[in-house]
């Protein structure tokens, strides 16, 4: 069965009564062990998770179903202890892949294209034995997996007859368009010979191309089903019972080109704004207000904020807090949280004394140390002088020989920074004495900005914002298997807390967010599964989306703009009453280069403050959205 469901056109809803149908003994008295449910991420599994338990208990049923996300089901059954590389920790891999095997580097060149290429390989999509090869070396050296890889090796694995009692009778998949080639044909080969297959998603959602989704999979089913002597039942599901009417229509014409378009079966009155701002910090301003002023006529109903960049997110919180400062604000961003200098030292820092590995001794010794919080990114991360040092320690690098290191420089390429990072961490590891206190207190010393931030950091306001979201995070995770394991000690503590944090951080999902919180603020891609009464995106200039096109992107330039359609066309479709879409009409350069806004040539060398103009995906939709109001003349939500 192939269910194509469009935002708020009860989908979940729909899956979670099929459950519960399957498993009633009046149904088709399926066991729970018999079924199946996949889940994109873990938003979205404990969303479905909480719906399902709740349609259960009062229902007749013989075991709860499984549900699970992809990578959680791979992990549960290849071994849920595996150490997987997080996207910076990928990068060095491959600078020292490309290093140690010539004939990649003649045909590759750069890393990028390595990176480009193993994701094609990971996918399905284009087959390179060679470095496949060479990057397992480097993960068998290292004791490491990748996180893409783990359906495919799980697929090879059930192919080559392992794994035979891992069958289900009934498998439901959620997003499929979001799955890559090989997740898409791991489940389908998971179903029991006579077994059913549901998959559900939309085309039109389908907005993680760098992680290798295939767009098309669901139109694809209907040969993978043909293989197996069987055929393909569609279902459509059209109408949009979440949003206003309005917001409908304009979802609708933002997507044109990809018919049917949805029918709005909400009659709730729609609540639309677009609001303009001189600059980015009077925008986090005006919208802390607006937006404080809205929870407090709504105190009962969801809010949900959308930033384009990171930045605009810590602004409005810092902004809100100062309007009220026991307000219930949750940051669920987790795709970008290493990013600033300060926090990947502190984190990689953190797990050298908590939970010590191959790949993260290879990150310790992958950077120059910095001393701006800008320029860490040592050539080729330092390539040739650590896979000497690494031959030299027979593979297997210590604290104790990283201090030994520390004292003599190691030759050639690189090692100059490799002796810099050996000093610092000796230095570090010296003066840092772990207090005898509780878990949370060790987190906050741990990733304390004084230890980190030095005064000639670039952008301080971003990293201490950073450390700030990753101690409150890493809190959070480490309550988490307090909460299921009370006899845990502060050592397993934090080695679950930050074990779990890379996992995060490595599969891109975002925080679950806390409960009791007032208003979420995440990206507009862990928005996906999400939804509030009352919905606000910051930062909707066209210099932050579609912004600028990226040479890591895995498409062409007309397909990097149509992935932001999609991202838009999902984040609009979030509302159920108040929709607010918020911008800045100025910036500065300096400004523009902290937040990550790409400022076109014609604008670098007018001799003004740059100009940032309205996104060009919201300049399609003039005539359906009402027209702009400057924030100073806006009467609020």
């Amino acid at each position: 069965m192939r269910v194509e469901a469009g935002p708020g056109t009860g989908k979940t809803f729909g899956l979670v009564r099929r459950v519960q149908r399957l498993l009633h003994p009046d149904g088709l008295a399926a066991r729970g062990r018999e079924v199946l449910v996949v889940a994109f991420n873990r938003v979205i599994a404990k969303q479905l998770e909480t719906g399902i338990n709740e349609a259960l208990a009062a229902s007749p049923h013989d075991g709860n179903p499984a549900i699970r996300t992809v990578h959680a089901l791979c992990l549960g059954v290849i071994g849920g202890d595996l150490r997987l590389l997080m996207d910076h920790e990928r990068e060095a891999m491959l600078y020292d892949v490309l290093e140690e095997h010539p004939e990649l580097r003649a045909r590759l060149r750069r890393q990028p294209a390595a990176n480009q290429a193993l994701h094609d390989h990971e996918a399905r999509h284009v087959e390179d034995v060679a470095l496949w090869q060479a990057v397992f070396r480097w993960l068998t050296r290292h004791q490491a997996r990748l996180i893409s890889e783990l359906p495919g090796l799980l697929l090879d694995s059930i192919n080559q007859g392992d794994y035979s009692d891992l069958q289900f009778k009934y498998i439901i998949v959620d997003e499929f368009q979001d799955l890559t080639p090989g997740e898409q044909n791991l489940f389908f080969r998971l179903r029991r010979d006579g077994g059913q297959f549901l998959a559900l998603g939309d085309p039109r959602q389908s907005i993680y191309a760098f992680r290798g989704n295939d767009r098309e999979g669901l139109q694809k089913l209907g040969a993978m089903a043909a293989q197996a002597g069987q055929v393909v039942r569609d279902v459509h599901l059209p109408d949009c019972q979440r949003c206003p009417v309005p917001v409908v229509v304009a979802a609708n014409y933002l997507m044109s080109h990809y018919p049917p378009p949805m029918t709005g079966g909400s009659e709730q009155a729609a609540n639309i704004h677009v609001v303009t701002w001189a600059t980015p910090q009077d925008e986090a301003r005006g919208m802390a207000k607006a937006i404080v002023d809205n929870i407090r006529r709504c105190p009962a109903e969801r809010h949900l904020a959308m930033v384009t960049r990171r930045r605009f997110g810590y602004w409005l919180r810092d902004r809100m807090l100062e309007i009220q400062g026991d307000l219930g604000i949750d940051l669920s961003f987790s795709e970008s949280i290493l990013e600033s200098w300060p926090t990947r030292e502190a984190f990689l820092f953190a797990s050298l004394l908590h939970d010590a590995d191959p790949v993260t001794w290879r990150m310790w010794l992958a950077y120059a140390n910095s001393t701006d919080g800008e320029h860490f990114k040592a050539p080729k991360r330092n390539a040739p002088a650590y896979l000497r040092f690494l031959r030299a320690c027979n593979d297997t690098i210590t604290e104790r020989k990283v201090v030994q290191m520390a004292d003599q420089r190691p030759p050639g390429q690189g090692g100059a920074n490799l002796l810099d990072r050996g000093q610092r961490f000796k230095e570090l590891r010296a003066g840092f004495v772990e207090p005898h206190v509780s878990f949370e207190e060790r987190i906050r010393a741990l990733f304390s900005p004084d230890l980190w931030i030095g005064t000639a950091t670039g952008d301080a306001e971003t990293a201490r914002a950073d450390l700030e979201l990753l101690t409150d995070k890493t809190i959070a995770l480490a309550q988490e298997r307090l909460a299921d394991h009370p006899e845990s000690d502060v050592s397993d503590l934090m080695r679950y807390a930050i074990r779990q944090m890379r996992y995060l951080v490595a599969t891109r999902e975002p925080f679950v967010p806390k409960t009791g919180v007032q208003l979420q603020v995440t990206s507009l891609w862990g928005a996906k599964g999400v939804t509030a009464e009352h919905v606000y995106i910051l930062g909707m200039c066209d210099e932050a989306i579609p912004g600028e096109y990226r040479d890591g992107y895995p498409g062409t330039r007309e397909e990097f703009i149509e992935e932001q359609r999609r991202l838009l066309y999902v984040s609009l479709t979030r509302a159920r009453k108040t929709l607010i879409f918020s911008r800045a009409r100025s910036t500065t350069f300096g400004e523009a280069k902290q937040i990550g806004l790409f400022i076109r040539a014609s604008e670098r060398g007018s001799g003004r403050r740059p100009r940032l103009f309205a996104s060009t995906l919201l300049r399609e939709l003039v005539g359906h959205l009402p027209n702009a109001v400057r924030g100073e003349n806006w009467a609020g939500c």
